[in-house]
């Protein structure tokens, strides 16, 4: 089983008295440093994007790597179900925020914008009556100023975690996570992960891919292209992720095509119910296209 983009650790190789460098999975970097006369070292930890060399990491983020990494050797061993485990302590172990909390906050959003599109409809109706019935232009004018400040209100908004300090870590875990879920055919349980890593880090394209394929499994063809689309987005020049938009754009054709088909038969089977009153049927038509506009003219045949 491949391995690849499972943010694997890596250990640099050093001389005696040289600095150890220990890559950690979202970006931080941990430093022993030796001497030779002393056998004894100490550690440093730096965040991501840290202004500060020497700003220290969480203690549990380092416990968190550590249980990611054996999941990391489960998973190559085939051991989902362990991979499974450790990856939900290497979650669990991750300071800030927690998967439910941010699941918590998301829902609140998605209500809140709900809300707001019933608003909108609700002032749209109003706005069409009153535009039928009002006569008065500057009672008109003093309107137009109102709505304007409830059209702020109103508008759509993205939802937009609050800052999570182990963002990059959190998403690793959960992505691999999902993978897990995905080789033991785990889909739901797989895109559940998958929806919480794309929350917490948008920018990071494995979350979108380990997604694209929970879509593909549950023919869900569209949104699997979709979320290609954002990781190629996301990583331009990443030759497998350009295999994966171009072979979904071709289910998705695929798939408009057989819909559209339905769809005319469906609709021929409604049209010939229709004729079949008058003792006749489409055969009895032909759609004619004019060259010049693209449109149908029905003939009788």
């Amino acid at each position: 089983m491949s391995s690849d983009g499972f943010d694997l650790d890596a250990i640099s190789e050093s001389q005696p008295g040289d600095d150890i460098v220990y890559e950690l999975g979202g970006g931080a970097t941990v430093t022993k440093q030796k001497t030779k006369n002393d056998t004894s070292s100490t550690s440093t930890a730096t965040k991501p994007n840290s202004n500060s060399k020497e700003e220290e990491v969480d203690p549990s983020i380092l416990k968190a790597e550590s249980l990611k990494q054996q999941g990391n050797e489960y998973f190559k061993q085939g051991a989902y179900l362990d991979a499974i485990d450790l990856y939900a302590d290497a979650i669990e172990a991750t300071p800030g925020m927690t998967c439910q909390e941010i699941l918590d906050l998301h829902k609140q959003h998605e209500v809140q914008e709900r809300e707001k599109a019933n608003q909108r409809y609700e002032r749209d109706s109003n706005r069409r009556i009153a535009s039928r019935q009002s006569t008065d232009e500057a009672q008109d004018s003093t309107n137009e100023s109102q709505e304007s400040d409830q059209d702020d209100d109103l508008a759509p908004q993205e939802f937009v975690l609050p800052t999570h300090p182990y963002s990059k870590y959190l998403a690793v875990y959960l992505s691999n996570k999902a993978a897990s879920h995905i080789q033991l055919e785990q889909y739901s349980d797989a895109l559940e992960c998958c929806n919480i890593a794309v929350l917490v880090n948008p920018s990071y394209p494995k979350a979108y891919i380990r997604r694209m394929s929970c879509h593909e499994h549950s023919d869900d063809v569209n949104l699997a292209l979709a979320d290609a689309k954002k990781a190629l987005e996301l990583s331009p020049q990443n030759r497998e992720i350009q295999k994966h938009v171009k072979r979904l754009e071709k289910l998705e054709a695929e798939r408009m095509e057989k819909l559209k088909e339905e769809t005319m038969g469906k609709l021929k089977d409604l049209g010939n119910s229709i004729l079949s009153n008058f003792g006749m049927s489409l055969d009895n038509f032909k759609a004619e296209k004019d060259p010049n506009t693209g449109s149908y003219s029905i003939k009788m045949v």
